[in-house]
């Protein structure tokens, strides 16, 4: 895979207006930034030969981090017969790839369980909706037998949707006129901003997550997913936002915390060609089948309960 290959967002910042693009730049400072230690974790854990106990040493920086650790895999989600007691212990069950998807989950649901009162989103909503979709997203590379992809397609997916949260703090009426495009012209949200803004949200998610230092693979997926037969640089990383992509309009279909405009979003056919799988065969359909069962587990496993 090539790395830092994308140095810069496709959104061009510096023709954006000033005071816009003074305002983002805003809220992207306010907004949770990650954390030094969990940017420490992501830059370990790609590190086959870093020591567990360096690993266990790093998140136990974090006490939220470290509960949220032990529970999860001690929950239905993870499936384990055995309780983990330590974090040691969970460290070395987990394993370095799933132990990297704990982080990122953990550290998006911080930023996207937040209420988005402009997007009339209640609390958890969007935090549901990203993570299952980056269930769904994993099963996609599952059956497209990339399933060794599964980390970066799973991480990538649950941050998909940060653009949306710094997108609702530019106020009301930004967020009332885009809306308004959207059930009038009866487009997504997604087009709807590019018309009306000149980008979208999945553009300013990755713009946010390169200013946080987040990877610049997952930044480049987050960037392009919502058109992956576009997204030609990288062969791998055109499969991954593929898999997103995919994983997204199913988590829409699913409808569990799925924005309003869920329903108005095309699936953009290239992303099977990319995948190898056939248009025809009502995969994303098997998948949402798949994946129903699981909502549940989710919740619990991340403790996410809408309005809560």
């Amino acid at each position: 895979m090539a790395k830092g290959r994308f140095k810069l967002p496709s959104i061009n910042m510096l023709a954006m207006d000033q005071k816009l693009k003074s305002r983002i730049d805003e809220i992207i400072e306010k907004t949770t930034p990650i954390p030094q230690h969990i940017s420490n974790l992501m830059k370990m854990l790609k590190d086959e030969n870093v020591p567990l106990s360096r690993i266990a040493i790093e998140l136990a920086k974090d006490p939220v981090l470290t509960a949220d650790t032990i529970r999860m895999v001690n929950s239905a989600y993870y499936g384990f017969s055995q309780e983990i007691k330590s974090l040691e212990q969970a460290v070395v069950i987990l394993g370095t790839k799933a132990l990297l998807r704990l982080v990122v989950a953990a550290w998006a649901k911080r930023i996207s369980s937040q209420e988005l009162k402009n997007f009339r989103t209640a609390q958890n909503e969007l935090a549901i909706f990203s993570l299952v979709g980056a269930v769904a997203s994993v099963k996609f590379g599952e059956i497209s037998g990339i399933k060794f992809l599964s980390d970066i397609i799973f991480t990538s997916a649950a941050l998909r949707s940060i653009g949306r949260v710094i997108m609702d703090k530019l106020g009301a009426a930004v967020i009332n006129n885009i809306l308004k495009e959207v059930f009038e012209k009866k487009v997504s949200f997604y087009t709807a901003s590019k018309r009306i803004l000149g980008f979208s949200h999945s553009e300013i998610g990755a713009y946010a997550l390169r200013k946080w230092g987040i990877p610049e693979d997952l930044a480049s997926v987050v960037e392009h997913y919502q058109t992956p037969s576009e997204f030609q640089e990288d062969k791998t990383l055109s499969k991954v936002a593929a898999c997103v992509h995919l994983g997204d309009i199913a988590a829409m279909q699913i409808g569990e915390g799925a924005p309003v405009d869920g329903m108005l979003y095309q699936v953009d056919k290239g992303a099977f060609s990319i995948l190898g799988l056939d248009s025809t065969e009502n995969t994303i359909e098997k998948v949402c089948e798949m994946i129903l069962p699981e909502v549940e587990k989710i919740k619990e496993t991340f403790q996410l309960q809408v309005g809560i």
